[in-house]
């Protein structure tokens, strides 16, 4: 066989090739189009079916009967009709999912499934409190490792007051490596703000891991428990810097005065996030002794320092627009630069006195 007719039905194969998998692609849209198209008409019925019942026609609740095998469709109905209604129109809706078992299917989707149908089946089961619930939800506690699918069930906990016990779950997210996650500080304030003893008795356990006593301070802080104060106050010196610099924000969102010199303290930590939510901190204390302290901030080595004890300044008051004026003249050009930016930024006249002759 003559290389030209090599080329020629290899030019054909791959011809044949983009073609097939073009027809391919057609094919896979088409189905997807029209499982998209079910998927709506299936959404609009099970929306007009809700909007009836919460109306006051119980009867439209035989609608709900065609999808009642559809567990994450029913969930994301019932969680944004559940936001609109309160009262007796959400017990008629809850009570009309139970007459289809709904709540078993819920149960048995946070199984299994996508991850967006799980999510979607365990916030729809904080609206249907029973004991099989609370079990099915304490099982994805143990079983998974998701993050997300962990806060979900948290949160669904609360909702159904039958919250985890704190210190046994930071152990559990501990030993799932999971703790770190930046979606359990939202779900931990509402746990810690209903049980603040518990959450007390296990940031002052010496055994607690630097992780967990991070999102306790964070916490207990965000539920304004000041009993926490004098442990906060302590555990500003940690060796651990993650604790320290969430020990330094807690401090500054209880903005106690106690907090002042442990705060001004933490202005010159080797960490530099610790610097930064000191200066953040202060500013919300407003202490005027630490001004000067603040404004030598200016000449951190890193920016975000820098920039935090500029706004820092800029939030104190005259005195602090006062120190940010004096820094704008300031013979290190790194000081001058954090300043001006700061005013300028701020749209603040730059006003410089001029140096004294000797």
């Amino acid at each position: 066989m003559s290389l030209l007719l090599v080329l020629w039905w290899s030019s054909l194969v791959m011809a044949a090739a983009a073609l097939g998998w073009m027809i391919g692609l057609i094919a896979a849209r088409l189905r997807r189009q029209r499982r998209d198209d079910a998927r709506a008409r299936d959404r609009a019925r099970v929306r007009a079916a809700c909007l009836a019942i919460i109306g006051g026609a119980p009867e439209a609740a035989a609608q709900l009967g065609s999808v009642k095998h559809r567990a994450r469709l029913l969930a994301e109905a019932l969680l944004e009709f559940g936001a609109l209604v309160r009262g007796a129109e959400r017990d008629r809706l809850i009570e009309s999912y139970i007459v289809f078992a709904v709540d078993e299917r819920l149960r048995a989707r946070i199984f299994k499934g996508s991850r967006t149908g799980r999510l979607a089946a365990i916030d729809a089961l904080a609206w249907f409190s029973s004991e099989a619930t609370v079990k099915a939800l304490r099982r994805v506690l143990a079983q998974t490792r998701d993050a997300e699918l962990k806060a979900a069930a948290i949160r669904a906990l609360v909702e159904l007051d039958a919250p985890p016990e704190i210190g046994p779950l930071l152990r559990d997210l501990d030993r799932d490596q999971t703790a770190d996650s930046l979606v359990y500080l939202p779900v931990f304030r509402r746990l810690i703000a209903g049980e603040p003893d518990a959450a007390l008795i296990a940031f002052r356990d010496p055994d607690a891991t630097p992780t967990a006593r991070a999102l306790l301070a964070d916490g207990l802080a965000a539920a304004g428990d000041y009993r926490v104060l004098p442990q906060l106050v302590s555990a500003a010196g940690d060796s651990d810097p993650g604790v320290r610099t969430a020990v330094v924000r807690a401090l500054g969102v209880l903005a106690h005065p106690a907090a002042i010199e442990p705060l001004r303290a933490s202005l010159t930590d080797d960490d530099w996030e610790v610097r930064a939510a000191a200066c953040e901190a202060l500013s919300r204390i407003g202490a005027a002794t630490v001004l000067d302290d603040v404004a030598a901030r200016l000449g951190d080595p890193v920016w975000w320092v820098r920039f935090q004890s500029a706004e820092a300044l800029g939030r104190s008051g005259a005195a602090g627009l006062e120190a940010l004026r004096r820094a704008a003249g300031a013979a290190d050009d790194r000081v001058r630069r954090a300043a001006s930016l700061a005013m300028a930024e701020k749209g603040l006249p730059m006003i410089v006195a001029e140096a004294t002759p000797a």
